[in-house]
């Protein structure tokens, strides 16, 4: 019963851990995205999303900051 306990806690660690590197990678909604970047707009988001899909992410993420869209110095 311990080894399945150990297997099940290791999957359940394992997963999570993967869900925090997509979250980190994006892509993020407009809530995430805003809270990392306090100075987007609802409006300089749309702008950012050019796929329209209402996420941004790492390509738009990439074209914004090049563009001089938003600063990315607070990125960790």
């Amino acid at each position: 019963m311990t080894k399945k306990l150990a297997v099940a806690l290791s999957a359940l660690v394992l997963s999570s851990g993967m869900a925090f590197a997509q979250a980190a990678e994006g892509p993020w909604t407009m809530d995430e995205f805003m809270a990392a970047y306090p100075e987007v707009t609802p409006e300089l988001f749309v702008q950012i999303d050019t796929n329209g899909d209402g996420m941004i992410d790492q390509e738009e993420l990439d074209a914004a900051v090049e563009a001089g869209l938003i600063d990315d110095s607070n990125e960790g």
